[in-house]
């Protein structure tokens, strides 16, 4: 097991030494310990270093780094360098090399520039992590193996192609079978051989906005590829795990990128880790989701393995942290499951992408600028929480299906909207339930819904047959379930269920739909209650919604030719309460929705939504977080009156008067 140590809350991020001169070093160690840094992630990209010729390796330099770090008692994240490949590895075996989605092959310098299925790239990483676990296994500061970095990206070459007709002839047995699911009979697309089947792509079957011709295929590539970058995260995972079965392993993932199937990658992982870089305008909200749904992958803490202490450098707009507002995001991660903060970057680089980026050290590398100033004062706090807070867990009495298959089909899509976005649709119900105070996990479709009081299903296009049975029984057995347009459209290979949206959610919802109307911003319609008082406005898709046995609670105005078709409704099935949310509903529209389900659920509605209060438990204690998530001064009821700041040592007040992205963390012993 790891030391005991490793329970008390990290705090930390990337540090790259290898830029920098050695006799820099142990200046910016003692810098950096001014502000209680007590961990290092290194040795991210160091592979041309490391390996500067085939089987030639030179360790001289990352012993001294570790020496360095272990004499300064610092612990390390110790990276396995497999996220950029040397320029090498491209001359001598070009074929490991991607090939971009316009079939341009690549070449050495961006990161994740490697075929996944290159047998070339697996023999030479498994050799390059395999002679890194031997030589740090024991180190006494290692604390975490980070595998590559940020995973992403997806190659279309010939290995891709070969290994592509593989996953399909295992997953399908023959092509009959195969043609049948893709109902490929389009556009000339039915296969006869295997070989015939190429990677979607610019100049197979994607038109020019990347949409595809044929969306089993796209959407079974994308399974592929996501399974296909697993497979090399498993494959540096093994090789760790056959020498060291101490010290856990991770690799960090990004949000609600699309890419990859998360839900299919946790079970691989020791613990979740991820970076989290919010666009200056995102909402608490926004960002919340995000930290729920990693958490959601395993139901448990996680590693914030990334955040910048005051700026990014890649969006189009890239503003300074406001005073307060990254300590207030950093306590934000730990309320929704965080056992750490850590940043990008320790010491900010002279050169290269990356230069503008934030940093803890910046350019000025003064301790005395604002950023180090208030990274300093947070270091300080977190050194005030206890290590039982890693043990305790967010408890949520609300679910929300987040769904891979669901991002992809939808937005393989052509129509009904020309940029339908998932995550947006998600984060619209995301925050009806945030901004009313209620704690959520994000789950897969297939996990356990019976724990939840409320579970909300948006956009959930595409389904399988445990999905189905997963929903249905919860319905059943006496949950409350809301599910919105353009949900239950899809089979798991994107063929359109036959005899009327939502297809295998008709009798559960106790409705039908034959068409949907998809409405710009500026053709918002007005969505009446049964006493003709307005709700709200909706705007985007419109479901022409026609109940069975639903009761319809809304419906379309005259604005609009079908305002007698209903646009909210629900229905009692079983013992439980199935809702459809047939609109884009404005703000008080889904105000509306969420007090009928609440009252339906028997949840208990917030009534502050600048301010956050969320639970990490355990059975012996609670972490009570209070968050200002604004620029301004809030004032709320305290739920929790008399308990025990951690932060501050004092008993809290009735009364909580809050300053701008101020945090208060009340301690309860059960």
């Amino acid at each position: 097991m790891v030391d005991d140590d490793q329970n008390a809350i990290l705090f930390g991020g990337d540090y790259n030494p290898e830029q920098w001169p050695e006799d820099t070093w142990q200046g910016d160690i003692d810098k950096l310990k001014q502000a209680n840094i007590n961990v290092a992630t290194i040795n991210v990209f160091s592979w041309a270093l490391l390996e500067p010729r085939e089987n030639v390796f030179n360790f001289e330099q990352l012993d001294r780094i570790i020496a360095l770090l272990v004499r300064n008692k610092i612990k390390i994240i110790l990276a396995t360098s497999t996220a950029a490949i040397p320029a090498w590895i491209i001359q001598k075996y070009p074929g490991i090399a991607r090939v971009d989605v316009n079939g341009i092959r690549q070449k050495q310098g961006k990161r994740h520039n490697a075929c996944p299925n290159s047998p070339d790239f697996k023999r030479l990483a498994r050799g390059l992590v395999k002679r890194l676990v031997e030589r740090y296994k024991d180190c006494p500061e290692l604390t975490y193996w980070h595998v590559s970095n940020e995973y992403e990206g997806y190659c279309y070459c010939d290995n891709c192609a070969v290994a592509f007709r593989e996953w399909l002839q295992q997953k399908y047995g023959t092509l009959e079978r195969l043609n049948l699911d893709w109902n490929s009979n389009i556009w000339s697309h039915t296969y006869h051989e295997w070989s015939e089947i190429e990677p979607p792509m610019m100049t197979t079957d994607l038109f020019d906005n990347g949409k595809p011709v044929l969306s089993g295929a796209a959407i079974d590539y994308q399974r592929f590829q996501s399974d296909s970058l697993l497979n090399d995260f498993k494959l540096e995972r093994d090789v760790i795990k056959q020498f060291d079965q101490q010290h856990p392993v991770t690799t960090n993932l990004m949000g609600s990128q699309k890419a990859l199937d998360y839900f299919k990658w946790a079970p691989e992982m020791d613990i979740i880790s991820w970076d989290s870089y919010p666009m200056p305008d995102d909402s608490a909200a926004e960002t919340a989701m995000e930290h729920d749904l990693m958490r959601g992958l395993k139901q448990q803490p996680f590693l914030l393995m990334e955040e910048t202490p005051n700026q990014q450098n890649w969006y189009p707009y890239n503003a300074l942290k406001k005073p307060g507002e990254m300590r207030m995001l950093s306590y934000q991660a730990i309320a929704h499951g965080a056992n750490n903060i850590a940043f990008f970057q320790l010491k900010q680089s002279r050169s290269g992408a990356e230069k503008f980026h934030g940093s803890v050290l910046t350019h000025s590398d003064s301790v005395h600028t604002r950023t180090f100033k208030e990274v300093q004062q947070l270091g300080k706090e977190v050194t005030k929480l206890p290590m039982t807070l890693n043990q305790a867990n967010v408890q949520a009495n609300v679910a929300v299906i987040f769904d891979w298959d669901s991002y992809w089909g939808l937005e393989n899509s052509i129509g009904p909207l020309a940029k339908l976005s998932y995550v947006k649709e998600v984060q619209r119900f995301y925050q009806m339930l945030y901004g009313h105070g209620l704690t959520v996990d994000l789950v897969a479709k297939d996990a356990d819904l019976m724990k939840y009081q409320l579970v909300v299903a948006p956009v959930l296009y595409m389904m399988n047959p445990q999905a189905i049975t997963n929903i249905t029984r919860y319905v059943e057995q006496g949950g409350t379930f809301l599910t919105t347009y353009m949900s239950g459209i899809a089979d798991q290979t994107d063929n359109i269920y036959i005899g009327g949206y939502p297809g295998p959610l008709r009798e559960i919802l106790g409705l039908h739909i034959d068409e949907h109307d998809a409405r710009s911003a500026k053709q918002s319609v007005r969505i009446l209650a049964m006493n003709q008082s307005e709700v709200g406005t909706a705007d985007g898709v419109c479901d022409l919604i026609i109940p069975d046995t639903a009761t319809t609670l809304a419906h379309y105005s005259n604005d609009v030719f079908y305002n007698n078709y209903a646009t909210i409704t629900r229905n009692h099935y079983g013992r439980g309460t199935a809702y459809y949310c047939g609109a884009e509903l404005s703000e008080s529209g889904l105000n509306y929705l969420m007090e009928k389900l609440a009252n339906t659920a028997g949840l208990k509605l917030g009534t502050s939504p600048k301010v956050e209060v969320t639970t990490r438990a355990t059975a012996e204690e609670k972490f009570i977080f209070i968050i200002n998530t604004d620029n301004r001064e809030q004032t709320i009821m305290n739920p929790v009156p008399l308990a025990t700041s951690l932060l501050t040592g004092k008993e809290s007040a009735t009364k909580l008067v809050l300053g701008p992205y101020a945090v208060e963390i009340l301690h309860q012993i059960l």
